[in-house]
């Protein structure tokens, strides 16, 4: 029952924190704004919000919340009870996640209305949370600072953008081995098909990244947090 009173407490601090009244008022921003961009343009633009507002929230989000417990102590002795870091990680990804998926379904069906791909195009939204929050923590634990993180997570996140320079018609092979590929693909879903073999690609690859940022975030947080903490007991 540990993980299931950790994710409703998650919830709860980002509702406290305004998140959920901050993106009540972003989501409302994006369906006017999308509904005064030109229609032959419309698509492009509610696939790159999308991805890089609702997707990819929890990258930076992550960075705040974090830093706070950090700065609070609570991290310093929150692994010394049965609460693993591994729940910690998941209950923190989940829970932002579920913000993502809960403004991408309302901005989309407010501005495009249902879709017969609407559940491919959810799909993509939590694969794309889930590994931008996990990697988002790994990279806030290596920081102190908001200032800190924000440098670093650019530095981090600069290669997993360069898909996004396939809406202005770039394109490179190489992209393919890239999660934002996978991640652009199924939110696309949500605007016109996509093959099956596109969909197994692009579900496949954002997973083996996933299960990637969760290892290195996991391992992050035992050399960056809990090693340090018992150091500092030691001595």
């Amino acid at each position: 029952m540990r993980f299931p009173a950790a994710f409703l407490y998650d919830i709860k601090i980002q509702f406290r924190h305004g998140l959920y009244a901050v993106y009540t008022l972003v989501s409302l921003f994006y369906i006017i704004a999308l509904h005064q961009i030109p229609e032959q343009y419309r698509e492009i633009a509610g696939i790159f919000i999308t991805f890089s507002d609702p997707g990819v929230l929890g990258f930076f989000f992550i960075g705040g919340l974090v830093l706070l417990e950090r700065n609070q102590n609570i991290l310093d002795n929150l692994f010394i009870t049965p609460y693993k870091v591994e729940e910690y990680i998941f209950s923190k990804a989940l829970s932002l996640t579920v913000l993502s998926v809960l403004t991408s379904y309302i901005i989309h069906i407010s501005v495009f209305g249902m879709s017969h791909y609407l559940v491919l195009f959810l799909v993509g939204v939590f694969l794309t949370s889930m590994f931008f929050t996990i990697f988002g923590l790994g990279v806030a634990v290596r920081c102190h600072t908001l200032n800190g993180f924000f440098l670093l997570s650019s530095i981090y996140s600069l290669i997993f953008l360069l898909p996004l320079l396939e809406i202005i018609g770039m394109d490179h092979f190489l992209f393919m081995l890239l999660p934002t590929k996978g991640a652009l693909l199924l939110i696309s879903s949500g605007f016109h098909s996509i093959t099956t073999w596109e969909a197994i690609y692009s579900v496949v690859m954002l997973l083996i990244w996933g299960i990637i940022a969760f290892i290195w975030a996991r391992k992050s947080f035992y050399t960056m947090i809990i090693r340090k903490a018992s150091e500092g007991k030691t001595l």
